[in-house]
């Protein structure tokens, strides 16, 4: 199998530097590693420290997954992966399919952290998806579809950096990130941490978590059958909920 190394997911709705919501101007993604969203090349520019690494670590896997293709180890995956694809193509699948359920992640997330009753929280705890690829005969090319999940629970962080890696690099990267926002004011950062085997854990956080933004949050016990559920049937969350960003 190819080498696994952990990749963030781009789910952001925002301008990584100066915060800008999509609603208000178009956002455009770093074109190497679409892990980021910026609204203009400025921005791009002034954030490149902080998301180098990130772009590196998620256009190295990239590269690598294409490669891997070629190999004798690649063909052999398409023996035994869903639909005959390689690994490169689960990895984009992957990625079509956090982009579909980004709402239905964020609530769950927001749910099972618990964050309305303790924003800090963000910061100790993550949500951990386990998922399973689905076939043709169920997805039938909708992105939505591309997977299920077959678990889903919360993780002490604690624990978490006693996994195998990328879990510890993958965790010191998102609170790296969590402190750049925090220091500018902008909340803090909460993640799920999806796993789909072969595929290394792949990091999508959610940023701007304030408390202001998540007042309006009413929780609930039944965010895992909610979740399961929206994912089984290839749908986003029909309720309207405040977007995180609103300040302190």
């Amino acid at each position: 199998m190819a080498p696994g190394t952990g990749k963030t997911k781009h789910t952001s709705r925002k301008c990584n530097t100066c915060y800008v919501s999509g609603d208000e101007k178009q956002l455009f993604t770093c074109s190497r590693c679409r892990s980021q969203a910026y609204c203009s090349k400025e921005c791009q520019k002034a954030d490149w420290k902080n998301h180098k690494s990130i772009c590196q670590n998620n256009g190295l896997l990239e590269t690598r997954l294409k490669e891997h293709e070629t190999t004798l180890s690649g063909f052999m995956d398409r023996m035994v992966l869903v639909d005959g694809i390689s690994m490169y193509e689960l990895d984009q699948r992957l990625e079509k399919w956090v982009r579909f359920h980004n709402s239905t992640l964020m609530a769950a997330t927001i749910q099972a952290l618990r964050l309305p009753a303790d924003l800090s929280r963000a910061r100790t705890h993550l949500l951990y998806v386990a998922l399973e690829p689905r076939g043709e005969d169920e997805h039938a090319g909708q992105a939505g579809k591309f997977f299920r999940v077959h678990d889903a629970y919360v993780v002490p962080v604690d624990d978490a950096l006693r996994r195998p890696a990328p879990w510890p690099e993958s965790i010191a990267q998102l609170h790296g990130m969590a402190d750049e926002m925090e220091r500018g004011g902008h909340g803090t950062v909460a993640a799920a941490m999806i796993e789909c085997p072969p595929l290394a854990v792949q990091t999508v956080p959610f940023g701007s978590m304030t408390v202001r933004s998540l007042r309006s949050e009413m929780l609930g016990d039944s965010w895992k059958s909610f979740f399961m559920n929206h994912v089984e049937q290839g749908v986003r969350p029909k309720m309207i909920r405040s977007r995180p960003g609103g300040g302190r």
